[in-house]
Order: structure tokens, then C-alpha cells, then sequence
């Protein structure tokens, strides 16, 4: 009577921490071996998210033992018997096992008498709930795990043991990485195997996730149950749903997992990380004949994996005007990291070093490739090995010409050009003198008015060296009036102040200047709008006096001429 109270309160307590919505069923699976006598060994495994699972594993856990008709004929109560740690381990010398996860796992062992019997025994064990991160199926949180399996009846085959699959998944596995998983089994008997996919079963609720004389408990789930079971619930049982666009064919995402039927080794490679539930059988035969089969349900975790060595370089993009280049190392992994640089020289056989972020002296211009080689001297079989390319060029040199569109509203088109490494592309940025800015290699720029406007411009090859250079003001005269402004004097002094004659309005793509003495002889042409007339006549300064001058212009070929001629007075 003392022990069934202390049974009852232990469940009781299980009960009242679940409805914390705590989960951790994380997998198992069931076997039976025949001992001989119509005896035989149940073999009940059962693991656990020792970090959120907040039940305990089940003492007892209940198993049912059924027949072919689905009726309960007993129940096996599996006394717990301890329970072992998994150490966050993978089979990759390689790769650094992540340590943010716990999983704990417990063998439930009892015998039982069953007397042959036609049609067999069916096996099963219950429990709720999984992992509440689980991404491949509907509702986790809510849906509990069955494991299950089968005896042949005497029918069939006197004796048998059903297969014991040898090796259990790694708690984790890394993504983007193939997954090659040995998932073959023994069996006591020879029978021949057949592995296979599956879709593993629901369990029990989170209303009611132990077998026992309990109320359900309050839950947002939607499988809420009138009465808890008292006894193991009797088969068929329901499989798990698949949360789209997961199925039994694709149960983890990226590269389809898949498991030979013959060989039972599974391979996979995923593409997303998180938490999966994985489902495998064994299907055992004997002459041809199906006699039973063991499945696995378990939960597979994706991780990214770090490497133990992760060899990274950079370089500058570019290097301009010098032959020295630095090199920052980037390498990653565990201590005691040894570096291997080959620097890409072909003039010399001493283009090596040691140091961690060396600097090497070429011999001129030109593209060097580069080779890092990271190592840890008692894994030589994780060594990692990055390329990368540094260009070493001439000095940078950038400049820049600007074209005023001929009668329009202010607009100017600015040309940038520099001398930058092949492969390169420098950012530019200008200042236009009037507030506004532009990013644009060549830019359109509108003025708001007429004005002197000094423009200036940085161009610069990102990641470089040296690569870069910013061009001194340039004043733009910016004439808003479409009139032409000329004037009737000019002081050709060189103080800097009405020095040149020349004729001021919009910038026309078809002009002619010219100017004359009194005498009708030519002084100075031009057809660029821009330039004046100094004062000077072949190389010499021209007396003071009254010159004679006329100027033609148009917008364009379609547009009206426009021709003005007059007297403009030197002095000196």
C-alpha cells in the first residue's frame, strides 16, 4: 500500500510540472529478445532534454502488452533504473561540438511471460510531450511519442527477437554539411533486413501525458481528452503531421534524407538548423516471410559547427604607389594556431613566413595570388588553406572635366577620370560649391542660379592602399541669362580684375568671337566661349585704343542666331 501511495505521488508530480508546458520526450525505441521458455527480455530506451525537460523519466514506466485485436492483456510497470548523459560529441576530429544542449538517456529492462499465441502481442510505451522547437510537425508541444513494436504469433514462427538497431543518432548535426549515419541493426535470430523511412506515432496528450489516475490537465492545445487513461491506451495508433513542406520523404530540409534498405546507412544533408523528428525502421523477414519490425523515433538537431581551424586572410583591395603589402589574419579555431603564408612572388623562392600577420615587399606592379595555410600541429588532418589576390599599382591618380549643356537652365555634365588598379572601382564623391552633392562617377548637376561655384571631388578605391586622391577646387561660372553680356572696357593690367575681354552668357554650342583695330585687322578669334581676348597681338601688348569687335552664337544648329558687334575701349 506505502509503495503504490509513493507511485501515485510521484506521477502526481510529474502531472503538476508538465502543466508548466515543460517537454523533453526526445526518443526511444522497444525491443524484446526471447530468453526461452515463452520468456522474454523487454528492452525499453527512452531519451530526454535534460534542459527543458522538467519531468523526469516515468517510475514506472507503463508498457502495454496487447493482442492481435488491439485488447490490453497487461501492463509491464519498468522499474527506472538510473540514467546516463550523452556527451555532446560528433565523429568529426575537425569540428568543435557546440555545448548548449543536454540530452539524458535511460533503459527500462523486465521480463515477461508470454505464451505463444496466434496472431501475436503487440508492445507499446507512451508519453507526451516533444520538444516545443521541433520545426517538422504540427503542433510539438502538444503531440507525445509512442514506441511500438511487435511479436509474431505462433502462426508465424515459434521464437523470435526483433531487431536491435546498434548505434544511436548523434545528438546533433551540422548544417550545410553532409550527414552519413550508420543505422544498422542485429538480430539474435539471422533474419534477413529491410531498413525503411517512417512516420512516427503521437503519444499521449499534454492534458494528459502519463498513464494514470489523473484529471486532464488545463492546456491551450486542441487534443484535450475527456478522462485521463488509467491503463496503456490500446492500438492503432496515430502518426505525427508533418508541417509543410516537410514529409516522410523530406523530414529535414537541403539534400533529401535518405537510408539504403539494405545496408541502413542514412545520409542527408541539411540546409536549415533547428529541431527535427526522425523516423526509422527495420522490417525483419524469415524465408521470405514478414515476421516483425523495430522503430526509431528520435529527435535530430541541426547546429552550425565551428571548425576547429578556419583559416581566413584579407588583403587590401588594392595598393597604389607602394610595393608593400599587409596582411591581417582573420583565422579562427582552437588555440595554439600555427600560419603557413606564401606570398606569390615568382622572382623568388623566399616568399614564405611564419608570423601571424606578416608584410611582404614586392618587386613591382602587378597581381599576386596569395595562399594562407592554418594548422594545429596535433591535427594535421584539419588543416585549412584560404587564396586571395593583392594588386600592386601605380599612383592614383584622378581628374575630372566639366561641360555646361549649351542654353539650358544651369545644368552642367561633369566627367571624373582616374589611373586605378584593374579589377578596382573607386567611389566618388563630389562637392558642388552650392550645398549639393553627388556619389556618381559622372554627374549631371543642376545649378539654382548664375554664379561662381567652386567645385571639388575625392575619388577612392575602397579597402586600399594609397588609393586615392582629392582634386583641388575648380570655380564654374554659372551665367543664368540667356543674353549676352558685353562689356565696353577692359583693363589688361594683371591685377587679376577685368584683364580678359571676352563675352558673357549662356554657353552655345556654335559661337564665333572676334575682335579688330581700327584698321580692320584681325586681333584675336575664337569659338570656344570660354576664352577672351587678353589685350596682346602676337605675343605683344596692343596700344591703348577703340577696337571694333562681333560675335555670332546659337543653341544649337536648329536654333535663331544670335549676332552682335561693337567697340570695347583697351586701357591700360
Amino acid at each position: 500500500m506505502k509503495r503504490k501511495l509513493l507511485t501515485f505521488l510521484f506521477l502526481l508530480v510529474c502531472v503538476c510540472c508538465y502543466n508548466i508546458h515543460a517537454t523533453h520526450i526526445v526518443g526511444g525505441e522497444l525491443n524484446y529478445k526471447y530468453l526461452g521458455g515463452d520468456n522474454y527480455e523487454i528492452r525499453l530506451t527512452v531519451y530526454r532534454d535534460c534542459y527543458v525537460g522538467i519531468p523526469p523519466f516515468d517510475n514506472p514506466a507503463s508498457v502495454g502488452i496487447f493482442d492481435n485485436n488491439n485488447n490490453l492483456l497487461q501492463t509491464l510497470n519498468m522499474t527506472f533504473r538510473g540514467l546516463d548523459t550523452l556527451p555532446p560529441t560528433i565523429n568529426d576530429p575537425c569540428t568543435i561540438p557546440p555545448l548548449d544542449f543536454c540530452y539524458e538517456v535511460t533503459t527500462y529492462i523486465d521480463t515477461i511471460y508470454l505464451a505463444p499465441r496466434v496472431g501475436g502481442y503487440q508492445i507499446s510505451y507512451q508519453r507526451c510531450c516533444r520538444n516545443q522547437n521541433i520545426l517538422n510537425i504540427v503542433n510539438p508541444e502538444c503531440v507525445g511519442a509512442t514506441y511500438y513494436a511487435t511479436i509474431p504469433g505462433s502462426e508465424v514462427v515459434a521464437v523470435n527477437s526483433n531487431p536491435v538497431i546498434k548505434n544511436w543518432p548523434p545528438p546533433f548535426i551540422c548544417v550545410d554539411k553532409p550527414w552519413i549515419f550508420d543505422d544498422s541493426a542485429i538480430d539474435y535470430d539471422g533474419d534477413s533486413l529491410v531498413y525503411e523511412l517512417f512516420t512516427p506515432y503521437e503519444g499521449l496528450t499534454a492534458s494528459c501525458p502519463i498513464v494514470g489516475p489523473f484529471s486532464p490537465a488545463a492546456t491551450t492545445c486542441p487534443n484535450v481528452v475527456p478522462i485521463c487513461p488509467t491503463v496503456p491506451v490500446s492500438p492503432p495508433f496515430t502518426s505525427i503531421v508533418w508541417s509543410s513542406p516537410y514529409s516522410i520523404n523530406d523530414m529535414l530540409g537541403g539534400v533529401p534524407m535518405q537510408i539504403n534498405s539494405s545496408t541502413g546507412i542514412v545520409t542527408a544533408t541539411p540546409n536549415l538548423q533547428g529541431y527535427f523528428v526522425i523516423g526509422i525502421k527495420v522490417k525483419e523477414y524469415r524465408n521470405g516471410v514478414f515476421l516483425s519490425e523495430t522503430k526509431r523515433d528520435f529527435q535530430l538537431i541541426v547546429k552550425p559547427c565551428p571548425q576547429v581551424v578556419v583559416a581566413a586572410a584579407q588583403v587590401p583591395q588594392a595598393i597604389c604607389g607602394t610595393n608593400t603589402a599587409t596582411f591581417q589574419n582573420n583565422s579562427t579555431g582552437s588555440s595554439g594556431l600555427s600560419f603557413n603564408w606564401y606570398f606569390g612572388d615568382p622572382t623568388t623562392n623566399a616568399d614564405t613566413s611564419h608570423v601571424t600577420s606578416p608584410s611582404y615587399t614586392y618587386p613591382g606592379t602587378g597581381n599576386y595570388s596569395v595562399t594562407l595555410v592554418a594548422y594545429v600541429s596535433n591535427k594535421p588532418l584539419c588543416n585549412d588553406t584560404v587564396n586571395t589576390t593583392v594588386g600592386i599599382s601605380e599612383p592614383f591618380d584622378a581628374s575630372f572635366t566639366f561641360t555646361p549643356i549649351p542654353c539650358s537652365d544651369n545644368i552642367v555634365e561633369f566627367q571624373g577620370m582616374a589611373h586605378y588598379p584593374p579589377g578596382t572601382n573607386p567611389n566618388w564623391t563630389w562637392n558642388f560649391g552650392d550645398g549639393s552633392n553627388s556619389n556618381e562617377q559622372n554627374p549631371t548637376h543642376t545649378f539654382p542660379s548664375g554664379g561662381s561655384f567652386p567645385v571639388f571631388v575625392i575619388a577612392e578605391i575602397p579597402n586600399s592602399i594609397n588609393c586615392w586622391d582629392t582634386l583641388a577646387a575648380q570655380t564654374i561660372d554659372i551665367v543664368s541669362n540667356p543674353e549676352l553680356y558685353i562689356p565696353n572696357t577692359f583693363t589688361p593690367n594683371g591685377d587679376g580684375f577685368n584683364d580678359v575681354f571676352k563675352v558673357r552668357g549662356p554657353m552655345f554650342s556654335i559661337y564665333y568671337f572676334a575682335v579688330y583695330n581700327r584698321w580692320g585687322q584681325l586681333m584675336f578669334e575664337t569659338t570656344d566661349p570660354t576664352q577672351g581676348w587678353d589685350g596682346n597681338f602676337k605675343g605683344k601688348p596692343s596700344d591703348p585704343g577703340v577696337f571694333g569687335y562681333y560675335v555670332k552664337a546659337k543653341c544649337s544648329e536648329a536654333s535663331e542666331e544670335i549676332f552682335k558687334k561693337g567697340n570695347v575701349t583697351l586701357i591700360r
